[in-house]
């Protein structure tokens, strides 16, 4: 721990001039708006920074201000925030910005301590908005950070100890002006230069200061936890009548609130009453410890008076495939939407309205 705690100016001075030359200009970097810098956070938790460019752009179109994600329903909130996982990051965005509306008039608050009052607001986006938006001297340590504070003190593991001595030292370290660009020095560095494996260690201005790499452990440090994958299979029923296919909204679990086609044992008289008219190419669901590989088939009824399907859902209903682009669902889901609309449309002979 000695290590960091001596950390001086020099390692600021080094990294804020690292940070000068090589600093990539992101959409949201030079943002005064603390929305546009609170929406990117949000986003680029858990999401890489090359998924969330071209969604940043998107969803700031379609949502300029918190009063206008206040406003909107779930399921539109859903969908543009489609392709990033993890929904339940933009609906606590909606709710914090309902809140905002409620109780702070529309404005968002500058201190950490108010931001964290907010739904889905913990620490880490708390001290980004209030530094980068509101110049408040507020240390936000993510991944990248821990990551650097791990191998400058040759530490495997994070602990509160060496989370309090980072913190502590970014904030003592941080500019007058612009205290924030500390902050981002740091995340970019981590991004950049000390990555998770094989670190670029001959482009990193802390080389001299690594504990890590004097000791030549620097691809190990942060130790690896081996992450079990677990095989799942779905046989997905894509159900036909008069030219519309069924969904089904997930009403609990992950991807609750998202629209899917429903998994064949889910239908009574599946078999009895439908017969199978294509295989669509299978796709990779992947989600928490599960690669779940969907199978897809396209069904038709074998009697158009026979007994409609009998689904154990909240909510499902039969929609012209046009309108499925309208419906949020998980992005492996999408994609088989993508293919039964190809399909569709190669073979109008068959379908209509696509």
């Amino acid at each position: 721990m000695m290590l960091l705690e001596n950390l001086n100016e020099e390692f600021a001075t080094a990294l804020l001039e690292w940070f000068r030359e090589k600093g990539v200009a992101y959409p949201w970097a030079d943002s005064p708006d603390a929305w546009g810098i609170w929406v990117s956070e949000v986003m680029l938790q858990q999401t890489t920074v090359a998924a969330v460019e071209p969604r940043y752009r998107r969803w700031m179109e379609r949502f300029p201000s918190t009063e206008s994600l206040a406003a909107a329903d779930e399921e539109e909130v859903l969908r543009e925030w489609e392709g990033l996982g993890y929904y339940n990051r933009a609906r606590n965005l909606a709710s914090a910005a309902a809140e905002i509306h409620r109780s702070y008039g529309g404005i968002i608050p500058e201190e950490a301590s108010e931001l964290r009052q907010l739904p889905g607001v913990g620490e880490y986006i708390a001290a980004a908005v209030s530094s980068f938006a509101f110049s408040k001297r507020q240390a936000a340590i993510d991944a990248n950070g821990r990551r650097i504070a791990q191998r400058l003190s040759g530490r495997e593991s994070w602990d509160k100890e060496l989370e309090t001595a980072l913190k502590n030292i970014v904030e003592e370290l941080m500019p007058l002006e612009n205290p924030g660009s500390l902050n981002a020095a740091l995340m970019q560095l981590g991004q950049q230069v000390c990555i998770p494996r094989s670190p670029r260690c001959g482009e990193c201005p802390l080389a001299g200061i690594c504990l890590a790499r004097s000791m030549g452990v620097q691809d190990v440090i942060p130790a690896r936890r081996r992450k079990e994958v677990i095989p799942k299979k779905t046989r997905l029923a894509i159900l036909f009548n008069c030219e519309k296919v069924l969904m089904w909204k997930k009403n609990k679990g992950i991807g609750r609130g998202l629209w899917v086609f429903p998994p064949e044992n889910e239908i009574e008289g599946l078999e009895k009453y439908w017969k199978v008219m294509k295989l669509l190419p299978e796709q990779i669901h992947s989600y928490t410890r599960y690669r779940d590989v969907l199978i897809p088939r396209i069904f038709r009824r074998k009697d158009e008076l026979g007994v409609m399907p009998s689904l154990r859902s909240e909510k499902s209903g039969f929609f012209l495939p046009g309108m499925l682009q309208e419906l949020p669902m998980p992005t492996a889901y999408r994609r088989v939407s993508d293919d039964l609309i190809e399909f569709l449309k190669s073979d109008n002979t068959h379908y209509m309205n696509v």
